[in-house]
């Protein structure tokens, strides 16, 4: 079970696949290719052969019929008279065409057969004049004879004819000829014959007064196109099994080659699960791997920030909370020892105001989570900024009005629209009125402006409060803190991170710039269509 396992196991590993892939991606092309090649070239010599035997059938019916029209055979029952005609007629033409011929009746009966050029012949040539000029003529031998003509040549199959003389080895002038794949062989002994094309092509023959007498069949002619095709398929199986081994060994070798980033990645990806997250990956060759590792290391970096974060922020809120908790304990405590109801009343008062804060604590933290939370869902809508403002001027106005200060409102004529959440931008801006309210002394002020710098839209809150410490402006957006010059006031520390967090979301920027006499934070947040 063990084995069939790590089997399976090897076969789904990439360095198993990619050579396997590359092998068969070979053996796909190289067995198309030589399909397709052997197609195209078989056609084109299947073609060249029927051509052939064509050319040569039209030649041999005109040949047959000037035999028919010399002898003036009308009749097709006088074929069979012909025979002998006929069939030295095939011969001669079967052995100059190098295909067998077959001359049939009407009724298909063979007249005149070649037999198969892949049998021997004996081609017999005449002696010379001074040596038959010296030789009695043999009377016995008809004068008509070819094998008496002195002037004439003899064309014999070797097996139609046993040796006669010379001790049984073939007669003076005469040469044994072998059919091979393009002519004939002079020699004794026949080491091949050649492949012969099985494309059979029959014409008829008629005589003078157009009845068809027979037909001529022609077939077995030489089929040039087979051993060329023979080679072609061995040197493509041979070329296709070097390309299978070269593009096995290729895809073994890429494979080790792409395997061992991935196998580092794996490594330090097991670090950090065990707890290393300082750990990191290099950055590897190719492009597409060294994108790979230089997103993972940022992952990575990532992954390390929000654990410190994490960390950080449990620890701070820990601490938050650690504060108006004991301040509620002790509060309880002593009204429940006090026997008179007014010193206890104020306890339960200061222990009431404790739970807000940590109510309040409690919504900030929530809110805060939620806002970096990828799960988070961004809303995007066009909001118009002036109206916005407006709206979020009204309240915070009154409380300014309450504590004593000035308080006011500078709003362009044109509108201004950003894309974002309307809560949210309400939060953002909010946040930052309400520090400045709060940390304003009476007879202050508080502005709120809105302006356009080119396409961003600018949101300033001014007021000449009690101002930030220069040591303490680089915490200003981090969680928690509080200034020294803040421990007065109430809050929970959280409320510039909520606006920094929010406005970071929409891709826009919040910062402080101040002077002696007044601090303004701003805004920035990119306008709809410039």
């Amino acid at each position: 079970m063990k084995n069939k396992k790590c089997k399976k196991l090897f076969f789904k590993a990439l360095r198993t696949q990619l050579p396997l892939s590359y092998t068969g991606i070979a053996f796909i092309t190289t067995t198309l290719i030589g399909a397709v090649s052997l197609f195209v070239i078989w056609n084109y010599y299947h073609g060249l052969e029927k051509e052939y035997l064509n050319s040569n059938l039209r030649g041999t019916v005109n040949s047959v019929v000037s035999i028919v029209e010399e002898n003036q055979i009308n009749e097709p029952d006088i074929l069979t008279q012909y025979g002998d005609v006929f069939q030295n007629q095939t011969k001669i033409t079967a052995f100059l065409i190098q295909s067998r011929m077959r001359i049939l009746d009407a009724d298909r009966n063979v007249i005149a057969d070649s037999g198969s050029p892949s049998e021997s012949w004996n081609i017999t040539f005449p002696k010379p004049k001074a040596t038959y000029d010296k030789q009695p003529v043999d009377s016995s031998v008809p004068s008509e004879s070819a094998s008496s003509d002195p002037q004439s040549f003899s064309l014999q199959r070797s097996e139609d004819t046993a040796p006669q003389n010379n001790g049984g080895k073939a007669p003076p002038y005469s040469i044994q000829a072998n059919p091979a794949l393009f002519g004939f062989l002079l020699q004794d002994t026949l080491n091949e014959d050649g492949k012969r094309s099985s494309i059979v092509l029959e014409e008829p023959f008629n005589s003078t007064d157009g009845t068809i007498l027979g037909y001529i069949e022609l077939s077995e002619s030489p089929a040039y196109g087979q051993r060329i095709l023979m080679n072609m398929l061995k040197g493509w199986g041979i070329a296709s099994l070097v390309g299978l081994v070269v593009s096995m060994t290729f895809g073994w070798i890429m494979s080790r080659k792409l395997t061992k980033p991935l196998t580092q990645l794996e490594i330090v990806a097991n670090e950090m699960k065990n707890g290393n997250y300082e750990i990191r990956s290099p950055v590897f060759a190719p492009q597409e791997l060294a994108s790979l590792s230089g997103t993972f290391n940022q992952m990575a970096e990532h992954i390390q920030n929000s654990i410190e974060t994490l960390r950080q922020f449990v620890s701070d809120a820990a601490h938050e909370i650690r504060t108006p908790l004991t301040s509620l304990r002790a509060d309880l405590n002593l009204a429940l020892v006090e026997k008179t109801m007014k010193p206890a009343k104020l306890m339960v008062q200061r222990s009431l105001e404790q739970v807000e804060r940590l109510d309040q604590l409690t919504h900030d933290l929530l809110d805060l989570s939620k806002l970096e939370s990828n799960n988070d869902q961004i809303r995007s809508e066009p909001v118009e900024l002036g109206g916005l403002l407006a709206e979020i001027s009204e309240v915070h106005a009154s409380a300014a009005e309450q504590a004593g200060m000035q308080f006011e409102v500078s709003l362009p004529a044109e509108e201004l629209w950003v894309v974002g959440d309307k809560s949210q931008l309400t939060r953002a801006v909010g946040n930052l009125l309400d520090n400045a309210v709060k940390f304003t002394p009476s007879a202050g002020y508080v502005k709120l402006a809105l302006s356009r710098d080119d396409k961003i839209a600018n949101i300033e809150v001014e007021d000449n409060g009690i101002g930030i410490p220069p040591d303490e402006q680089s915490q200003l957006f981090s969680r928690f803190h509080r200034g020294k010059n803040t421990q007065r006031f109430p809050g929970s520390g959280l409320g510039l991170a909520i606006a920094k967090t929010i406005i970071d979301k929409y891709h826009g920027e919040i910062g402080l710039r101040q002077d002696a006499e007044r601090k303004v934070f701003f805004i920035k947040l990119p306008l709809i269509n410039g």
